[in-house]
């Protein structure tokens, strides 16, 4: 028995000290008997000397990010609706413009007072009304973390055949049902490694990844784009005939190309938080891409317009994504080795572009995420490790291949997060007045500023789900070949957004081309600032627009100045130190 019970001790100890070492560090802001709870080091506010995020450092980071094969893509497929190639371009520069202002107007809360989106969301939806906003987020960044990754491996795929010709000729060893060939498995897997390596290196340390990248991808585009320009003599673009459409015809069209380009950018309206808290002053967040993005975003929508009118003429086909463009220009040089090479740089640039793109929106998201539902054990590199081994695990070549219904339900999930990010929006410059009590965001007791009703701001999930109705049939049509709907209806859901997928011809299934992110984002901001009207809040907040965050600022730079001050005092103390 004494054996026995020195055993169990000995194991007890060994499952504590495990449980113990997972443990990650906790915040700093926290309730006593709470903290394991609410926060940890990545919940809580970004130091002074992290916040390293510079004007130059965003507009490098938002130039990377509109240089990508989504945007590239949503421009080349705008061509086949059927107007002029530049009333299909002014589409996607005005849904560019629309959307930088939300990002950005999103992105306030997070650069003053340096938290994320988990910890931005307690403010409106409650302490634990915030996990169904986090739970929301979460699921769809493993899905398209996988989808994201599969495209970059395609592109890895075109970079094996530079280096070794033969490879173009391996025979595929998996079966018809596996999805994939052995040659974009093998492509997905070097993507994946890729990608899995840079998950080890927090958000925060990657802004010169960031200004490379958007060096290096945008002079990757302007050379595919200089190659089809010299091959094709020029480009003569077929879609001119948009004068013989009706007016009616033609403002739905254009409202599709609209969507379209707002597709691109709509899901960054929650996930700016998770990055504008690195900003080292709320003006480099709001100046670096208010400008910087609607310009770069224009650049790879012409691009795709340009390869895809060129493609068209020589081959009768138009070339929607990017690894076929590159995939035919490597056809026209067996031999040419120079050639190869500057084609190998090309793919690779843009499968860097999708891998870096992975990063912000996709695993960054889902780390502050399971950070927030589990903050003893997770922070935001675990998060993304983990993200990048779930984006293996589901197999996505196998959503690709049995899915426009399920590709067309992640095209709506924009819809379902429209209300989160309107609900926020509205709560920040008109509920609160931008004055946040920090301390309280951590503060899971009843009573404590953000606890509302057991833990519940009970208006946000309820606008959330009277928000979503109004598009809900276009949205069931958009998934399901059962469902039936008024052309009236359609077009309610086509006041919206739209994602292109890469592989997929939208003009071919305009199923893709439907869903509802701008219509319910304003459905959910004016019904959420109507009750508070009504109802309206029993404290008063301060008037004085950010009042608390300029206090708090004010007491940094202070601890900064005393800082600086303190080694000048002790050295003046000891050279006055009379000698003995």
């Amino acid at each position: 028995m004494a054996r026995f019970r020195c055993f169990q001790s000995i194991q007890r100890f060994r499952w504590d000290y495990l449980k113990d070492s997972l443990q990650v560090p906790q915040g700093q802001l926290f309730t006593e008997g709470v903290s394991s709870q609410w926060s940890n080091q990545d919940l809580a506010p970004t130091p002074p000397e992290e916040r390293k995020w510079t004007y130059w450092t965003f507009a490098a980071f938002w130039t990377a990010h509109a240089s990508d094969a989504t945007a590239w893509t949503a421009g080349s497929a705008t061509v086949a609706l059927g107007l002029t190639w530049w009333q299909a371009w002014l589409a996607l520069n005005v849904a560019h413009m629309i959307g930088t202002i939300l990002i950005v107007a999103n992105g306030r809360m997070a650069s003053r007072y340096h938290v994320g989106f988990p910890v931005c969301a307690r403010v409106s939806w409650g302490m634990w009304g915030s996990y169904m906003a986090v739970a929301m987020r979460a699921v769809i960044c493993i899905i398209w973390n996988g989808v994201n990754t599969f495209y970059a491996g395609r592109l890895v795929d075109v970079c094996l055949q530079c280096i070794w010709p033969s490879w173009a000729l391996v025979a595929n060893t998996l079966p018809e049902s596996a999805g994939i060939t052995t040659r974009e498995l093998t492509g997905f897997i070097i993507a994946w490694f890729i990608f899995q390596c840079l998950t080890f290196i927090h958000p925060r340390d990657l802004k010169w990844f960031y200004v490379a990248k958007s060096v290096i991808v945008l002079t990757a585009m302007h050379g595919i784009l200089a190659w089809w320009m010299r091959k094709n003599g020029g480009v003569h673009f077929p879609s001119q005939n948009s004068t013989q459409l009706s007016g009616t015809t033609r403002a739905w069209l254009w409202m599709q190309a609209f969507n379209s380009g707002f597709g691109a950018v709509s899901s960054l309206t929650v996930n700016q938080a998770d990055i504008a808290r690195y900003a080292k002053s709320p003006n480099d967040q709001l100046w670096g891409q208010i400008f910087v993005f609607p310009l770069a975003s224009a650049l790879p929508g012409l691009f795709g317009v340009l390869v895809a009118s060129a493609s068209q003429e020589m081959y009768g086909a138009p070339l929607w994504n990017l690894w076929d463009v590159t995939q035919k220009m490597l056809d026209q040089y067996p031999q040419n080795s120079g050639a190869r090479f500057g084609i190998f740089l090309a793919a690779g640039s843009i499968a860097l572009a999708l891998i870096g793109v992975n990063l912000a929106t996709n695993c960054l998201p889902f780390g502050s995420d399971v950070s927030a539902l589990f903050p003893k054990y997770m922070n935001i590199q675990r998060g993304q490790f983990l993200c990048c081994l779930l984006g293996l695990a589901i197999a996505p070549w196998k959503i690709l291949q049995n899915g426009t219904t399920f590709l067309a339900f992640l095209a709506g999930y924009g819809y379902w997060l429209a209300p989160v990010a309107a609900i926020i929006f509205v709560d920040y410059f008109f509920i609160q007045h931008g004055n946040i009590v920090i301390a309280e965001l951590y503060n899971g007791r009843p009573g404590g500023l953000y606890w509302y009703k057991r833990g519940w701001n009970i208006r946000a999930p309820i606008i959330t789900v009277l928000a979503l109705i109004p598009c809900l049939p276009g949205f069931a049509w958009t998934i399901s070949d059962h469902v039936n709907i008024s052309l009236n209806a359609a077009r309610l859901s086509t006041l919206s957004y739209v994602v292109t997928f890469p592989h997929c011809d939208p003009a071919s299934d305009p199923r893709l081309s439907t869903s509802s992110f701008i219509l319910t984002y304003a459905i959910a901001a004016s019904m959420y600032w109507t009750s508070y009207r009504i109802w309206p809040k029993t404290s008063t907040p301060n008037e004085q627009f950010e009042f608390i965050a300029n206090v708090v600022d004010g007491e940094e730079a202070s601890i900064e100045l005393e800082d600086i001050e303190k080694p000048l005092s002790d050295k003046l103390s000891i050279r006055e130190c009379p000698s003995v």
